[in-house]
């Protein structure tokens, strides 16, 4: 059983659009790639956090794989909320490769690529 973001730390699909568009220049954009996912963050002066998982309905045919695979990187990321107190906003782009990914070594994967941010 994993547990969930809350709704209001999750990012809503026009939000994802308006946000990380190349004429929004207030704030700076980071990138980072690893082998299971993509990950742009923006790190902010506020409080605030919010977190959104992009999956393309062609590298994962079925609606189950694409759910399956929020839910364990939402669950991941509210464990490492609990733990950081960060004020960012995370989005993360998982690749082809993380279906064969456990949880543990996914968290673990997770947790070490939001460290260094």
């Amino acid at each position: 059983l994993y547990i969930m973001l809350k709704k209001i730390n999750k990012f809503t699909s026009e939000e994802i659009k308006n946000l990380f568009k190349k004429e929004n220049s207030s704030f700076k954009v980071i990138v980072k790639r690893t082998i299971f996912f993509d990950i742009k963050v923006i790190c902010l002066d506020v409080e605030s956090f919010k977190a959104g998982v992009v999956i393309s309905g062609k590298l994962f045919k079925k609606a189950v794989e694409r759910n399956k695979i929020k839910r364990k990187i939402f669950s991941i990321i509210e464990s490492y909320t609990k733990e950081h107190k960060k004020n960012m906003y995370i989005l993360i782009f998982p690749k082809k490769d993380i279906v064969g990914l456990k949880f543990l070594d996914l968290k673990k994967e997770l947790y070490n690529t939001l460290n260094n941010f």
